[in-house]
């Protein structure tokens, strides 16, 4: 539900979106790396989200985090930025299913979207997880840190998710501001500890709401790592 708190924030400028099929750089199977936002519009963007957390604060109004992972962070959508995420959703929902079709399985309609912090002060670190979508986008906003590296640790369809760990599935990933993983909700990872500074990230979890109304038994997938 939108904030009735703020005016809704306005989307980047046209100009601020370097995102296209081309830009996409596959890191391994299902997980890509790809420049989204210029590093001065996710500067931008992360001072209206806290500039909007502080004046609720200010007010004595508490801010819920994001989901039962996160202690710190924000449902951003709490904040007012709903019109901005749908923007975000529209523009990325389209190379999500070119890059991910076996996950977004046509329209990508609906999703959650929330602020993650990282520091000695707010979230060290995230262990083992799957997301709830059917992609995910992690966006890097910024600040000066060392460590809090994505790890991806294989992907697995629903009956297999606590298989070990095979040496050739581990992939550590280092963000950088302005540039966007995306890959499969159902691709296991981490979040190292972090080691110095303050990472905060924007996580698209994108959904497709009929595919899920749909859904039938689990079965394994013939991408699920545990075949190999």
């Amino acid at each position: 539900m939108e904030s009735a708190e703020f005016e809704p924030a306005a989307p980047p400028r046209a100009e601020d979106w370097i995102a296209s099929s081309s830009t996409a750089e596959e890191l391994a199977p299902h997980v890509y790396r790809l420049p989204l936002l210029r590093p001065s519009a996710c500067a931008e963007l992360l001072r209206e989200i806290e500039a909007r957390a502080a004046s609720l604060r200010a007010r004595g109004v508490a801010l819920q985090p994001p989901n039962s992972m996160h202690e710190h962070g924000y449902v951003l959508e709490a904040l007012g930025f709903g019109a901005l995420l749908e923007d975000v959703r529209a523009r990325v929902a389209p190379l999500a299913e070119r890059l991910l079709p076996q996950f977004a399985r046509g329209a990508v309609d609906a999703h959650h979207s929330y602020l993650v912090d990282y520091s000695a002060r707010t979230d060290e670190e995230l262990g083992f997880h799957v997301d709830d979508s059917e992609v995910t986008v992690n966006l890097c906003l910024g600040d000066d840190f060392h460590g809090a590296e994505l790890v991806m640790l294989g992907l697995r369809c629903g009956l297999h998710l606590q298989t070990g760990v095979r040496r050739d599935e581990e992939l550590e990933i280092a963000h950088e501001p302005g540039f966007a993983i995306v890959h499969a909700g159902l691709h296991r990872h981490r979040v190292d500890p972090i080691r110095r500074g303050r990472r905060r990230n924007l996580i698209v979890w994108m959904r497709n709401s009929r595919w899920r109304a749909e859904r039938g038994p689990l079965v394994c997938e013939a991408w699920c790592g545990a075949k190999r």
